[in-house]
């Protein structure tokens, strides 16, 4: 499960005007018109990542969404670990 928190860089008891803006930061970053010199690769990797940071915005700019959230990733039990940490990894590299 990823952590949605973490990919907007916030910690988990941030605010709704904390949230709006690491959201604005990244999503400004790994904007592709903000990628004009960059490379394929590199331009697919931002694609990659502006996705995830608009699946975390989605989910904790909604209290409703946010509550839920917090609910589930506090209720995670890992049954397989070699994935959990395979998906930490590539959520990072």
């Amino acid at each position: 499960m990823i952590n949605h928190f973490t990919v907007l860089g916030i910690k988990a008891n941030a605010k709704d005007d904390e949230i709006k803006k690491a959201y604005k930061r990244l999503s400004n970053k790994y904007h592709p018109d903000k990628l004009i010199n960059a490379s394929e690769e590199e331009k697919q990797h931002a694609a990659t990542l502006l996705q995830r940071i608009q699946n975390a915005y989605e989910v904790l700019s909604s209290p409703k969404s946010r509550k839920a959230f917090i609910r589930d990733f506090n209720n995670v039990i890992v049954n397989d670990p070699t994935a959990a940490m395979k998906e930490l990894w590539d959520g990072y590299f």
